[in-house]
């Protein structure tokens, strides 16, 4: 009986009857192992990045432009029903409500308003909207290291619009 068979791996200078390029002529990697591995290194730092706690810039973005959105369905709400609609912010929870629904504030994120300041049901009144489509008018700013987004209602149209700051 044969004793164990091993595979032998040959370099490719080898074969050729040339001389290696490392002495012993088998030990290093070819390029293609190097760039594989280089691209699982950066595949995984980057689901790393993507799974770290807190909001990116985008998230911001997202939160704003939700924000946005709620303040225009109230609106729309307002001059289809006939009368006012409110979005409030709820300290507790840490979110804006409406009729419309609700958007989540994350932690890290800080919120300014130049408004109302009226208290309707615990909640700290955000802006009215009158059903001609008007509004108490209002600028709300989310902000978190850096990164700024400003949500202006005008009072007079109940126009919502979002800038970077």
């Amino acid at each position: 009986m044969a004793g164990p068979s091993r595979l032998a791996l040959t370099c490719p200078a080898k074969r050729a009857g040339e001389t290696p390029a490392v002495p012993g002529g088998e030990a290093g990697f070819t390029l293609i192992e190097v760039v594989a591995v280089m691209l699982i290194i950066a595949l995984l730092s980057g689901l790393a990045v993507a799974m770290m706690p807190g909001t990116g810039r985008a998230q911001l973005k997202a939160v704003a432009l939700e924000t946005a959105a709620l303040l225009r369905r109230e609106r729309l709400g307002a001059v289809l029903t006939g009368r006012n609609r409110v979005v409030s912010l709820d300290r507790e929870r840490r979110s804006f409500v409406g009729e419309g629904g609700v958007v989540a504030i994350p932690r890290d994120v800080v919120v300014n308003i130049l408004g109302v300041d009226e208290q309707l049901s615990g909640r700290q009144t955000v802006v009215r909207f009158h059903p001609d489509g008007a509004s108490s008018g209002t600028v709300l700013r989310l902000s978190r290291q850096g990164a700024e987004y400003e949500i202006r209602v005008n009072w007079y149209t109940g126009g919502v619009a979002v800038e970077t700051r």
